[in-house]
C-alpha cells in the first residue's frame, strides 16, 4: 500500500538534528511522533506497518527493500538495487533513497556507499554535511542497542568516508 495526496511535515529531532518526516495527515504525524520519539529512546519498531510512500514503482521497491535491513545492521546501495529487483542499478538506488520522503520510518541510514563509504543523507549528498552527521548518530544509535563489532563498523565508516574527502 502507498500513501498518496498531501503530506503534513513532521519536524523529528534527532540526537545529531533535525530531519523531516512526510506524513499523509494530522493524524498519521502525531502516531509516527510518538513512535519515532519512542524508537530514538531505544524501542524497536520497524515501522512495517506504515504504508510505503508514494514514488515511482523502483522507488517504492527500494523502499519495501531498506525496511528489511535489520536495525543495527547497513547495506550497500548494490544490494539495495539487486534487492528492488534491479541488479547494476545502484545508483538509481541511491536517488531513492534521497528521495525518501520517511527517514528513520525507511531508515536510509541504514544504506552505505561501496568501500564503506557513508554515502549521503536525508536528500543531502555532501559527506561534510549536517545531514551526515545525523546518519552517523542513527546508526550509532542502533549500534549502542546492538553488539560491540558494529561500533567497529561505525569506526570505519567514519574513516572511510574522511578518506574519500581527502582524495
Amino acid at each position: 500500500m502507498a500513501c498518496s495526496g498531501a503530506h503534513v511535515p513532521l519536524k523529528v529531532r534527532t540526537p545529531a538534528g533535525e530531519v523531516t518526516v512526510l506524513a499523509r495527515d494530522g493524524a498519521e504525524a502525531e502516531r509516527l511522533r510518538t513512535r519515532i520519539d519512542a524508537y530514538l529512546a531505544g524501542a524497536h519498531d520497524d515501522f512495517g506497518d506504515v504504508p510505503v510512500p508514494a514514488g515511482t514503482d523502483f522507488q517504492r521497491a527500494c523502499w519495501q527493500a531498506c525496511r528489511t535491513i535489520p536495525r543495527g545492521e547497513t547495506r550497500s546501495y548494490a544490494w539495495l538495487a539487486a534487492a528492488a529487483g534491479s541488479p547494476g542499478a545502484a545508483r538509481a538506488a541511491g536517488q531513492a533513497m534521497r528521495r525518501n520522503p520517511m527517514p528513520i520510518v525507511v531508515p536510509c541510514h541504514r544504506v552505505v556507499g561501496a568501500g564503506r563509504w557513508i554515502g549521503g543523507y536525508s536528500g543531502e549528498a555532501r559527506t561534510d554535511g549536517p545531514m551526515i552527521g545525523i546518519k552517523v548518530a542513527l546508526l550509532q544509535l542502533e549500534a549502542d542497542r546492538a553488539d560491540i563489532s558494529f561500533c567497529t563498523h561505525i569506526g570505519a565508516l567514519r574513516r572511510a568516508t574522511q578518506e574519500n574527502i581527502a582524495t
